[in-house]
Parts: structure tokens; C-alpha cells; sequence
């Protein structure tokens, strides 16, 4: 999409295929992003269909509880502010540039989410 100038389509695209790890990582599915990551980053300990991510570095503590909360919001602006926008209104073609500020934002989560551990039920 990129290379024909749909720079729009690639941005959604790279956030559906966030999503779409994001589940396959978990082996679960949700029924929005936000309750994905919401589920997925949650200080609730890990249930039995409920499997948390969690950084190498997560120690449980505040920092760690920061971040998941961080992460949560994160996760929630990038695909409410970028992807639904791009996704489901009609509007003109972005910038290259834009485009490649939206992609930044989606590489940060999806390094997060590739770093993470999955945490299962014991």
C-alpha cells in the first residue's frame, strides 16, 4: 500500500495487524482493541481464558503497574484517534509524513506487545 501511495490503508493496516498478533500471541480473541489491550495489560492476575502480557522488567511494582496502565491508554489512543479515523471516515489521503508519525506511534506498541511475556493461569 505504501509504495502506490495509500499511505492511509498501510497505517490501517499496520494497526489491524497489531491487533491480529496481539490475539494470536494470547490465543484469545476480543471483541475491540481496547478491550484487547485492556485484558491483555491488566493488573488482575492471569485466569484460565485470560492470559496477561507483561515487559521482561515487570517486577509487579509501581513502575510496572505505571506502565501497564500507560500501555493501556496508548493502546487506546493509537486506535482510537488514528486507526478508527483512518478506518471508517472518509477523508482525504494523508501525508507521507503523517503517515509515517501515525506508523511510529503503532511500532512503539507493537514493540511493547512483541516484548511482552504471556502470563497464564497457573
Amino acid at each position: 500500500m505504501w509504495q502506490s501511495g495509500h499511505f492511509r490503508q498501510a497505517v490501517v493496516d499496520a494497526a489491524k495487524r497489531i491487533n491480529a498478533e496481539t490475539q494470536n500471541k494470547l490465543t484469545t480473541r476480543a471483541s475491540s482493541e481496547t478491550d484487547l489491550t485492556n485484558q491483555a495489560f491488566s493488573d488482575d492476575l492471569p485466569k484460565t481464558d485470560r492470559p496477561r502480557l507483561r515487559l521482561p522488567e515487570d517486577d509487579d511494582g509501581k513502575t510496572a503497574k505505571s506502565m501497564r496502565r500507560g500501555i493501556r491508554a496508548y493502546a487506546e489512543g493509537c486506535f482510537a484517534a488514528i486507526r478508527n479515523p483512518a478506518a471508517h471516515d472518509d477523508l482525504d489521503e494523508m501525508t507521507e509524513d503523517e503517515a509515517l508519525e501515525q506508523l511510529a506511534a503503532f511500532s512503539v506498541l507493537a514493540r511493547w506487545i512483541d516484548r511482552a511475556k504471556v502470563v497464564t493461569a497457573p
